[in-house]
């Protein structure tokens, strides 16, 4: 495996998480690790409606079955062990302190967690111009305890980027100019 580095992004939903791994993906050649592919997978059968709950629930039963470690075990081992060749990953969306840590501590150095930031109204603008009809209310998903600890990694980060201020395209200039992607 020649694995480079792997870049954790965090933050709430709205901060711009989806968009930044695109670019980074799409510019600057990363690979996106996709835990919702693997739940959706996993869970088979989850329809539209109430996928998002669906889909939060069962991270958070594998959570506790795995000590968090299946984001690492099941997801981004076996996809570094089926694209050996890949040296940049992305995980858009790092939820919980713990998954941080187990993947700090299986990869070491070449972990970079980014964790992307809004003010409120800015993130509840952001939610609502994409709600459909068979989304979660803002304050129902805001109050989701994986929402709450996504907010939360802003602490544990090794960069913070207001999407607020700086367009997208800047948000990824900047981690990619850290000098360590």
């Amino acid at each position: 495996m020649t694995l480079e580095r792997m870049v954790l992004l965090s933050g709430a939903m709205g901060a711009g998480k989806t968009l930044v791994a695109s670019l980074l993906e799409a510019d600057h050649g990363f690979r996106r690790l996709s835990t919702s592919g693997y739940l959706r997978a996993y869970g088979q059968g989850f329809g539209p409606t109430g996928e998002r709950l669906q889909l939060q629930d069962l991270g958070d039963r594998l959570d506790i079955e795995t000590d968090y470690r299946w984001v690492v075990d099941e997801v981004a081992l076996p996809a570094f062990s089926s694209f050996p060749m890949g040296q940049r990953w992305l995980l858009d969306a790092a939820r919980k302190p713990q998954q941080v840590a187990h993947f700090r501590a299986t990869l070491g150095d070449a972990v970079y967690h980014i964790h992307l930031t809004a003010p409120e109204a800015v993130l509840r603008k952001r939610y609502e111009q994409r709600l459909t009809s068979q989304d979660t209310p803002y304050t129902t998903a805001v109050a989701h305890p994986n929402e709450v600890a996504a907010r939360g990694l802003e602490g544990i980060a090794d960069v913070v980027i207001d999407t607020s201020t700086v367009t997208l395209e800047r948000a990824v200039h900047q981690i990619v100019l850290l000098g360590r992607c």
